[in-house]
Formats: structure tokens, sequence, C-alpha cells
């Protein structure tokens, strides 16, 4: 009997691996993550009261830049002044930065260019 479950187990579909773009696609995502926590933003205001964003370096990705200093200056006009809130206003929007950048990722590879 257990030489018969044996044979069962080895004639059971192995599962298959995440095809090489999704596994680049997941490397992408870790390196793109990991510089986000590398990089600071300074949100600052001019004379004619507009917005302006500066980043300590920048992603790799102009779109990411972008997205980044978006979602800094929308935490500073929520109100947040102190750098802990902002921080923390910024760490609850990077899930959705990711995620745009992915799809974004993914429209590139796929020539779609979004």
């Amino acid at each position: 009997m257990m030489l018969l479950a044996a044979m069962l187990l080895l004639q059971a579909p192995a599962e298959a691996e995440p095809p090489d773009s999704d596994f680049d696609e997941v490397q992408d995502i870790t390196v793109i993550a990991s510089k986000l926590r590398q990089i600071s933003v300074a949100v600052t205001r001019n004379a004619q009261g507009k917005y302006q964003c500066d980043l300590s370096a920048s992603t790799g990705l102009t779109k990411l830049d972008g997205e980044l200093c978006k979602a800094t200056t929308r935490c500073v006009r929520k109100g947040k002044d102190s750098e802990k809130d902002v921080k923390a206003c910024v760490e609850k929007a990077k899930p959705t930065l990711i995620a745009r950048i992915r799809d974004y990722l993914v429209a590139q590879r796929a020539g779609t260019g979004v």
C-alpha cells in the first residue's frame, strides 16, 4: 500500500514554476521597494504657493519619482506637517504606488507603453 501511495505521488503533476516574467516582475518590485526606503522627499511651497518636490535620489524610474512626489505632496496638503506624520502617510500610500509601478512595468514589457 505504501508503494502505491509513493507511485501516485510521483505521477501527480508537479506544481508549475512561475513564469520567468513573473520572477522578473517580483525582482523589479523588490528592487523598487528597496530604493523607496532609501529616498527622502522634500516638499516646499514657493512664494506663489505652488508645491515643489525634490528627491534625494532617483528611483531609476521617472514615473515612480513623479508618483512618489505626488503622494508626498498629497500628504502635506492633507495637513501632515511633521516628518513622522508625512512618513506614515507616504508609507500608507506605498502599496498603491508599487501596484501602479508594477502595472506600468507589465505594460512596458507587453509593449503597450502606458
